[in-house]
């Protein structure tokens, strides 16, 4: 959507504020990922987003127009 994301007490190990975005969910900039959708294996692909997550990402950005 288009609404403001307001993201309060988000920081990184210095204490500084900082919002992880995960942007391995791109269709346009991931050849797996696309090969993934393109062959309709979901549960793979959101695998890929669940990896982010564990490896620290607060947000994802899925991408799955390829203009």
């Amino acid at each position: 959507g288009l609404e403001d994301l307001v993201v309060d007490d988000v920081h990184n190990h210095l204490g500084l504020p900082f919002l992880n975005v995960g942007e391995r969910c791109n269709i346009a900039g991931s050849i797996r990922f696309k090969k993934l959708m393109m062959a309709g294996d979901y549960a793979t692909a959101m695998d890929i987003a669940k990896h982010q997550v564990e490896d620290g990402a607060h947000v994802i950005d899925i991408n799955v127009d390829d203009g």
